[in-house]
């Protein structure tokens, strides 16, 4: 089930006039006041051909009068309420993430107030310059340096609610001549039935050879077996956004390697109801080798026995924890859920005795599974213990929203309407003062992500 947004997913450093508050004009005009707020915030996703995030596209644009004109009642209700822009994590967190997606007091007050006093257009002479947008195709990392493609379109059928499926690509020569380092890659959708869409990778080894590819994993699998899909190097979930890493940050890409696309379908099975996929993965290459390499640093957090009640409004999982084996640099926060997520808290256990919350999300939102990027890395040393904690809203009130069935005991599965409880850390070991690190640990391979 997901929602549509009504503002964009990233904010970007742009030219635009800042917004008058309704108490500096006898009442708000949206050339002078409204369509500041929208480009800052909005138009990445809110114009002809935006941005796609995770298979979420905006409904309608909102970058002249005429298109913003009809919706200013639901703008003004939805960024009141906070719902809008989807961004779930604590306000004490403002100003943490680099991918922030919230107005400030000022901006929510010039939205409502402009749809309260009539939404007038005002004088189009006081309108900023409108945004240049980069024709990328959709691709929210900038143009790939390479795009791999599913070989072949795939139906997903009629009958279908949840199915997991892999399908494998080898580079080629043409494709990829040498080995390069990857500094951000978008799993694109194809469809708009993609809960989630991951990417493996295996290299060939040391005779060049790879193993069979793998088969369409079991459906009480997670993920394809890693020995014919290698690692899981990350992907997106509805409404996330792409993998992009800090500067000085990435990892190998080998040439012959095999890409394996993990995806799952949902949808509600029905006729009528089956439609194609042909999704693409697309890399972004560094120009020269990169100083810390990802996926020696922290293992995400899962459990996969617990049990939550029937009618239970309130059902806390955790915490679970895991010890930082040396120092390492956090670059980014997951709490994962399905739709009866409904908080989320990682938390710091530090060595001198101190303690931290390092991301709470009191009201998680299923359709925008946000993956929060820190602004500046978090550097946590050797010995921390970080905690994962989750709670579940099994009611009869969200399940009426949903409709999933609230009378029943809740445990890990894959469908959407069955449940996971999964805390993903990217990060990177430091293996000491300006030293490179070649990489540690392996990448999970099991993450719904």
């Amino acid at each position: 089930m997901k929602r549509s947004a009504l503002v964009s997913l990233l904010p970007l450093a742009v030219a635009v006039a800042t917004p008058a508050t309704a108490a500096e004009r006898d009442a708000p005009t949206f050339y002078g006041d409204v369509l500041p707020v929208l480009q800052m915030h909005c138009q990445d996703c809110h114009r002809p051909a935006g941005a796609n995030y995770g298979g979420m596209r905006a409904p309608m644009a909102l970058t002249t009068y005429a298109e913003v004109r009809p919706w200013a009642r639901s703008i003004a209700r939805t960024v009141a309420a906070r719902e809008m822009p989807p961004w779930d994590a604590h306000p004490q967190h403002d100003g943490t993430f680099a991918n922030e997606r919230v107005l400030n007091q000022a901006e929510i007050e010039t939205l409502v107030n402009w749809a309260g006093s009539g939404a007038a257009p005002g004088d189009a002479a006081e309108a900023p310059p409108p945004r240049e947008f980069p024709s990328t195709g959709g691709w929210v990392v900038g143009e790939p340096d390479l795009v791999v493609t599913m070989p072949e379109p795939y139906f997903v059928e009629d009958d279908v609610d949840d199915l997991y499926a892999a399908f494998s690509y080898v580079l080629t020569e043409e494709d990829l001549p040498e080995d390069r380092w990857v500094v951000a890659f978008q799993c694109k959708p194809d469809s708009d039935i993609i809960h989630h869409f991951n990417l493996h990778l295996l290299p060939p080894d040391e005779n060049g050879e790879l193993p069979a590819p793998p088969e369409f994993p079991n459906q009480d699998q997670i993920a394809p077996s890693p020995e014919n899909a290698g690692s899981y190097m990350g992907g997106v979930s509805s409404g996330s956004d792409a993998n992009r890493y800090p500067e000085g940050y990435g990892f190998l890409l080998r040439k012959g390697s095999r890409v394996t696309f993990d995806i799952h379908y949902h949808k509600e099975a029905g006729e009528g109801t089956g439609k194609w996929d042909q999704s693409s993965i697309g890399f972004v290459f560094a120009d020269e080798p990169v100083e810390r390499s990802l996926g020696s640093g922290l293992r995400p957090i899962m459990n996969f026995t617990f049990a939550i009640p029937p009618n239970d409004g309130n059902h806390q999982v955790g915490p679970y924890s895991t010890v930082a084996r040396r120092d390492t640099d956090i670059i980014a926060l997951m709490p994962h859920m399905h739709m009866r997520g409904k908080a989320a808290r990682f938390e710091a256990f530090y060595p001198d005795g101190t303690t931290e919350v390092l991301l709470d999300v009191p009201r998680f939102d299923f359709s925008w599974q946000t993956v929060y990027y820190y602004d500046q890395m978090k550097r946590i040393p050797k010995g921390t213990r970080i905690e994962y904690t989750a709670w579940y809203d099994n009611s009869a009130e969200k399940a009426a929203r949903y409709g999933f069935d609230s009378n029943r005991t809740v445990r890990f599965g894959q469908p959407s309407t069955d449940e996971m409880m999964m805390g993903f850390m990217m990060s990177a070991g430091v293996s000491g003062p300006g030293s490179s690190d070649p990489g540690g640990e392996t990448p999970p391979r099991s993450g719904d992500h």
